[in-house]
């Protein structure tokens, strides 16, 4: 939950006459196109949905998982709730950015950069075009890293509504490598960045 920008901008007190935020509600979306993925990426997606439940759930919330395409689960989910936002984090695979367009397009999605270290429109060459070479690339990276992250904190309290219906976690195999969730990636981005 540490670092979550889509989950931090859905916090903010809007529109709330207390200043409080409002309820908000978890979800994720199996969304058919993964089905083609490996079985060793899908058991990590599934481990770490199963982490990020149980930090949900220490929170006084839980995660609502839904299968289907993305526009339509959202649609009935936001006449089921009664919801009137929906934040994601920003993707920038082709697919993502095609379906993130079709969701803009019908309901009040709102993007949030969060998904990457920089936004890939600033890490360009100095002619405002893509890197296309590694090093390069790497360098201009890195050179724009701050001496610390500022991470977002995780929430003490998050204010779901009960009884929202949800897909059962699916089952997984736990990777060899390393495990999925918030946890290890905390440990791995110290590593990376200042080791």
């Amino acid at each position: 939950m540490t670092d979550n920008a889509a989950l931090q901008a859905a916090l903010e007190p809007f529109g709330s006459a207390q200043g409080k935020p409002g309820p908000v509600i978890p979800v994720f979306i199996l969304d058919p196109v993964f089905d083609s993925a490996s079985a060793r990426r899908r058991d990590f997606l599934y481990e770490g949905l199963h982490v990020l439940d149980k930090g949900l759930r220490e929170r006084t919330s839980y995660l609502v998982l839904r299968k289907g395409k993305p526009l339509e689960v959202l649609r009935q989910l936001m006449r089921e709730t009664g919801a009137e936002q929906i934040f994601a984090e920003e993707d920038f695979t082709p697919y993502a950015r095609k379906r993130d367009q079709a969701v803009q397009n019908h309901l009040p999605l709102t993007l949030i950069h969060g998904q990457t270290v920089h936004h890939p429109t600033t890490v360009l060459k100095a002619d405002g075009k893509p890197y296309t070479v590694y090093t390069p690339f790497s360098k201009a990276w890195k050179s724009k890293l701050p001496a610390r992250l500022d991470l977002y904190p995780a929430p003490d309290k998050i204010n779901t509504p009960t009884g929202i219906q949800s897909e059962s976690l699916p089952r997984f195999k736990v990777s060899p490598l390393f495990p999925a969730g918030e946890k290890e990636a905390l440990v791995r981005l110290e590593e990376f960045l200042y080791k």
